[in-house]
Formats: structure tokens, sequence, C-alpha cells
């Protein structure tokens, strides 16, 4: 039960997310509806866990005292394919398609949306204009449009597709979109984003609903089992309703399961005005972080085997509220160290997605790269670890000084990030340093580049079963440099203070 509560609490955050952004309104023109049989069973202890939740070579050997015991995502196996068989190439693409067609039929006839008459004209003129940069708000683009792309994804993901199968469904999906199912020419950063996000978001929900689904559960759990997973991974919910899976009783557990570590903070923030930002705010915040993975170190890691999510809001009187999301996941990781040794160095190829959205600053970023992990064994109480990689942004958006507009006030950019992880833990206490870095230069905005980043240590002191408190400090500094205007230095910190619950 603890992996059921952990993902409602994902999808109360997604919601609240979500919901903090409604107010903003959409452009006139889009008001529509937008392998094998065996187990094995892991240390049932918990591994060094805080708000990043490094888990990078597996849980503690039994000297450590960081951790409970975890009496129901400690088993590990692959998936058994006689219960999950490809299907036709066909079913997928038919969802695919269908799904289209259903939401431009429902945004013409019920939304009345002008961008949803289409006809042999609308798609004549689409196909001669060819793509282009739109004006949509920024959480449209930035984050609608990968969940979307995650349901295309699915489709194929859940039909017994693998990962690399799946990715051209998300983009086959967004071009069919863009190309044939809105007057509006198609949208170079709707593409990217929904295949892009589209498959980072389609392979994550994927694998958290692996873990809540079990048809080896009846009655009650069993139904709430299967509809929460119909909520995070609507694709997935249909294709099992449709195959009769939705109904199927097994003997075991016939999916995916993998460790999973989270941990729920809860508190106070507070943003102190500076000489370059004159603005100030107390206010409640709540983050969830989830960590998701295999033991790194000892064997190759596939797609998405091991992940992190960290995803949180805070509320303030009078003011919107504040989000941010930022996740990565390991496309690829392997140990090139002796595996004889205890410390292990994981080379890896990584997939990241920020998004911040608060008064100060709102970025967004789809971006892949490589990078290392390192771990330390325990010793004597005392455990170290670290990670740094680099990642090519492919599509970035950041909120513009000089771009005005009703909808879009943002800048659409290229860059580089790069991101330094460090953590050291001794028995109760844990230090974390992050630190982010972006380089972003507009491709379609007000020409320049801009910097951008988050210095962020954090101190973590465990009192009782998982019962924690929380203290980090947070210091964003952004410049710019464009064409034809002064350039800018802003700077501004926060501060938060939690109770914090290690799931």
């Amino acid at each position: 039960m603890t992996k059921i509560l952990s993902v409602f609490i994902c999808i109360l955050l997604n919601s609240v997310l979500t919901y903090s952004q409604v107010n903003l309104k959409l452009n006139e023109n889009k008001q529509g509806i937008f392998s094998k049989k065996s187990d094995r069973t892991l240390l049932s202890k918990r591994s060094f866990s805080d708000d990043r939740n490094f888990n990078i070579k597996g849980p503690f050997n039994s000297s450590g005292n960081f951790s409970e015991k975890k009496t129901d995502t400690v088993k590990y196996h692959r998936f058994y394919p006689e219960f999950n068989k490809k299907s036709s190439l066909l079913l997928p693409m038919a969802e695919v398609a269908g799904l289209n067609i259903a939401l431009s039929l429902f945004n013409n006839y019920v939304g009345d949306a002008d961008y949803a008459k289409i006809s042999f004209k609308s798609v004549r003129h689409n196909l001669d204009t060819g793509f282009v940069w739109d004006d949509d708000v920024f959480v449209v683009n930035q984050f609608g449009h990968p969940f979307h792309g995650s349901i295309y994804f699915n489709a194929a993901r859940s039909n017994g597709y693998s990962y690399w199968e799946s990715i051209p469904f998300a983009f086959g999906g967004s071009l069919m979109w863009e190309m044939f199912m809105e007057t509006d020419p198609p949208q170079t950063n709707d593409i990217i984003q929904t295949t892009l996000g589209g498959t980072m978001m389609g392979e994550m929900t994927y694998r958290i609903t692996s873990l809540i689904l079990d048809e080896s559960k009846t009655g009650t759990e069993r139904i709430f089992r299967e509809a929460i997973s119909a909520i995070i991974n609507p694709a997935r919910g249909f294709n099992r309703l449709l195959r009769g899976d939705f109904f199927r009783k097994t003997s075991k557990n016939v999916n995916d399961v993998f460790p999973v570590v989270s941990r729920l903070n809860a508190g106070y923030a507070g943003i102190n005005p500076s000489s370059s930002v004159n603005f100030d705010k107390s206010h409640f915040m709540v983050e969830y972080l989830l960590t998701y993975g295999k033991e790194v170190g000892k064997q190759k890691i596939h797609p998405f085997e091991f992940f992190r999510v960290r995803a949180g809001f805070d509320a303030g009187k009078g003011d919107n509220p504040s989000t941010w999301i930022s996740a990565y996941g390991l496309i690829y990781g392997k140990n090139i160290l002796d595996r004889k040794k205890m410390e292990s160095l994981v080379f890896g190829v990584f997939h990241d997605y920020d998004y911040y959205y608060n008064t100060i600053i709102k970025l967004g970023t789809q971006s892949l790269g490589i990078g290392l992990i390192y771990n330390t064994p325990e010793t004597k109480k005392f455990r170290m670890i670290g990670s740094l990689h680099n990642n090519f942004v492919a599509l970035g958006a950041i909120n513009s000084i000089y771009r005005k507009g009703p909808n879009r006030n943002y800048d659409y950019t290229i860059g580089n990030k790069t991101m330094l992880e460090f953590g050291a833990s001794y028995s109760r206490l844990k230090f974390i340093l992050e630190y982010r870095f972006y380089y972003l230069y507009t491709v379609n905005g007000f020409p320049g580049h801009s910097n951008f980043g988050v210095f962020n240590p954090k101190l973590l002191v465990d009192i009782y079963k998982g019962i924690g408190i929380g203290a980090e400090y947070l210091f964003y500094h952004r410049s710019g440099v464009f064409e034809g205007v002064a350039d800018y230095n802003k700077k501004i910190s926060e501060q938060r203070l939690y109770l914090s619950y290690l799931f």
C-alpha cells in the first residue's frame, strides 16, 4: 500500500500544479479542450534518502541505521511476457488516430473552437506554410503538450511495445495533430515538446502504474488499483479494459516491480527581497519526491529503470501559487569501475525535464546529455554520493524581460544545462548540495541569451521512523545579454524549513 499512497500523493500534487495555472487565459483561438520468471529480493533496508533520494547502489547493508523496513516495494522482478503480449501494429496506430479525431470533433462541435474547424483547405494551408512558433501560454506548451504526448506513447507502450518502439507513436501522433487537426499552421515547439516530453512522461507513468497494478489482488483493493492506474495513465487503462486485463485474475503479480523511495516535505518558505528584485513572500509549501529504480552499479540500466521526480508548490496569500517540477531518468547506465569494488561510478545517458513557474522565473526545458553518478560504500555510518551531468537543451522557454504579450511573454531557446549533486550522510544527519545552471540562447523571441542558476544546499535530520526536520537555502541568479537593450542581472534568495516524512 505504500506504493499506492505515494502515487496518490503524486496525483494530488500534479492536480494542484495544473490547477494553479488554470486561471491563466488560453490563446483566444485555442479555448477548446485540448525476462524472466525469476524473483529476487533486495535487502529490506532503506537507502540513503534526502530530498533528492539518492539510491544509486541499492540499500545500505545491515550496519546502516538510516532506514526502516519496506514491505511492499523491495521485491524486484521483470514482467511476465506471456501476460503482456505485443498487439498488432494496427491497434496503437488506430488508437493514436482515434484520439486525435475524437479530440478534434469535441473541440469543434462542443468547444466550438475556431482552430478545430478543419477542412481540405486548412490542411493544404498547413502543408504550404510549414512549421512556425506558437504563442500559447506557458503552462500549455511546457506541461500540457508533454502530457498529451504521454498518451500517444502509451498507446503503444501499453500494447506490449518497448520504450524505443513507442517513441515513433509520440512523434507520429503529434505530427498528425499539427498537420491535419488544426487550422493553425504546425508548430515547431509543440512537436518537440510532445515527442520528447511525451516519451519521458509516458515511460515514467507506465512504470509507476506497473507498481500499482497487481492482478493477484481482488475486491475493493483491485478496483482501487485499476482506477488509480487509469487516472495516471489513461491509454493503459483503456487498453486494459479493451483486452480484458482489467478483470483478469492471476496467481501472482505479472508486472514490473522496482524499489521505490519517496518523501513528503511540508512547511514554510520565505522569499527575500533584494536590490535587483523587490519582492518578498512568506508562505506554506509542500513538496513530494520519488526515486524509482533497481540497483545501479552491478548491471546495465535500460531506459528509465532508474529515475527521480521532484514536484512541489507553495501557496501565498494574494499571490498565484509557485510550482516546480524537476525530473531526470537514465536512458542508459553502466558501472565503469571494477565490479568487485564496493564503490560505483556509473556512466549514464540522461533525459531531464525542468519546470519552474513563479512570480520571478518561468522556465521550462527538455534536455538530453551524459554524466556520471558516483557512490561510496558506507563506512562507520558515513556515506558520500554525487552526480554530474551536462545536457543539451533541445527546447527551452524562459520568461522574457522585454517581450510582453497577453499570452506569450517568454522566449523559445536552445542551450545547455549543467547539474551537480553532492550528498554526505553520517548517522541521522544528511547534507546535500545541488547546483543547476542553464545557458539559453533565444531561437524565437527577443534576440540574445540568458543565464540562470539555482544554488541549493540542504540539511536534513532524521528523528524517528522516517520523520525528520529539513532546512534549505536557495539562491537564484539570472543575467542576460540582448540586442539593442540594456543587460540585466537579477538575484534573489529563499529559505525553507519543513517537516519531512520518508515513505
